[in-house]
């Protein structure tokens, strides 16, 4: 197993990056008529424990959204 600090700018920028691209999935999937509502309720249960993650382990992100 590696392990890598969290703490690291470059860890912190990459889990941003995915909270973003986890915003515009779920954006996407709310367009779609097609659309399996349990889908987006797991993607946005995820949305939401990757933001609270990141609340968690860098406080400045509380003042970016």
């Amino acid at each position: 197993m590696i392990c890598m600090p969290i703490d690291d700018a470059r860890m912190l920028c990459w889990l941003r990056s995915q909270l973003r691209v986890l915003s515009a999935w779920r954006e996407e999937l709310v367009c779609r008529n097609e659309t399996d509502l349990e889908a987006v309720t797991r993607l946005e249960q995820h949305h939401q424990w990757l933001h609270a993650e990141l609340e968690r382990l860098d406080p400045a992100t509380r003042l970016h959204g």
